[in-house]
């Protein structure tokens, strides 16, 4: 069986910033998977944190009725991410209401309404949800990856928040199941999809990428505006990240540069999966929407003699891509392939894109 992976689509978006509403971009995708005996859309695929969930399904009806001409009868698997945990929510009350615990593949019984709406999207093509994970070969396991953020050392709005509940609640056990982690999580996720329902749209302020252009210096203002901005924002970063070390108990670091961005997502992965126990010769995960690794970060090794790789997204957000830079591990349009053996590998559909065509397929999204 060929299974091919895509991750954080983030389609809805009020930012415009999800390529895959154009309908171009849509069509190199739909060309890449057409010999895929199976699509697993490994979380995030929906944006339910910036708009109501009405609005979202009317964005992205085109999507996935294209997507089910373009799988014609082949099975579709979703497993909900963060952004898109509302979709996890009747699977999650299943298992509560049968009192038992949850597992690192649980399989949905009956669908909620907007997930049975994409299914009737896609046609011919059967959608099954899966959560928080599944195993695609006895030795690899998927999972969009949002259970690092209860060990991530990054300072993000979400990091914080997880720090905040265990400081209240308790620690996560050194041997976790997944429903530890959603006991953390899971308030943050209700809470962040209830204010999108209410007009507040908490996540289209995007904060991290706010703090990141502040810290980077940003691409406007000159080389002495950005030059005094930078060095503002980094003077203050120590001073709050020891704060809140000292308030939540908490190991965040005050370290922003690219390199420990990286290093903090592939350690707290290793961290998930270490507690849950992922016995896995590779695992896969989105969610930081850096795919990797690439060839100069070598292997990223798990415990046990694994592999880490991520899928990376689908997403545009001009402030990581810089005028001039060759694309990066953040630059969108990867799938991920795992055949019947061998390691996962990754394609890279639009790395020739010039930047420019991508800033207009954004712009396009938001002038709709």
């Amino acid at each position: 069986m060929r299974t091919a992976i895509v991750s954080d689509l983030h389609l809805g978006s009020a930012s415009g910033e999800d390529l895959l509403r154009d309908p171009a971009i849509r069509q190199i995708l739909f060309e890449e998977i057409a010999g895929a005996d199976r699509l697993v859309l490994l979380g995030d695929v929906l944006e339910l944190r910036e708009l109501a969930l009405a609005r979202v399904l009317e964005i992205v009806q085109p999507f996935f009725e294209e997507l089910g001409e373009a799988m014609a009868g082949r099975p579709v698997v979703l497993v909900p991410g963060n952004h898109d945990h509302r979709l996890a929510e009747p699977l999650l009350e299943e298992v509560a209401l049968a009192g038992s615990e949850l597992g690192l593949e649980q399989r949905a019984e009956t669908l909620g309404e907007p997930a049975r709406r994409l299914g009737a999207w896609l046609g011919s093509s059967e959608l099954s949800l899966a959560y928080p994970g599944l195993w695609l070969r006895d030795d690899v396991y998927a999972t969009h990856g949002h259970y690092m953020d209860c060990h991530m050392s990054l300072p993000r709005l979400e990091c914080v928040a997880a720090a905040a509940i265990m400081r209240s609640a308790g620690q996560l056990p050194d041997c976790a199941m997944p429903g530890d982690y959603e006991r953390v999580l899971r308030p943050i996720y209700g809470l962040s999809f209830g204010l999108a329902e209410a007009g507040m749209r908490p996540g289209a302020s995007r904060p991290s990428e706010r703090a990141w252009n502040a810290f980077s210096g940003g691409r406007d203002g000159g080389r002495i505006r950005r030059a005094t901005r930078r060095a503002a924002f980094g003077a203050g970063v120590p001073a709050t990240v020891w704060l809140l070390n000292r308030v939540l108990r908490a190991r965040f670091s005050p370290d922003l540069s690219p390199a420990a961005i990286s290093r903090s997502g592939v350690d707290a992965a290793t961290e998930v999966l270490r507690r849950l126990g992922v016995d896995a010769a590779h695992t896969i995960t989105g969610h930081t929407h850096r795919a990797g690794p690439e060839e100069r970060d070598g292997h990223w090794a798990l415990p046990g003699g694994g592999q880490l790789h991520n899928t990376g997204s689908w997403v545009y957000a001009d402030v990581f891509h810089h005028p001039g830079s060759p694309p990066g591990p953040y630059w969108p349009g990867t799938v991920t392939w795992v055949e019947d053996e061998g390691a996962p590998r990754r394609a890279r559909l639009l790395v020739d894109r010039p930047r420019e065509q991508l800033q207009e397929a954004v712009s396009r999204a938001n002038r709709r």
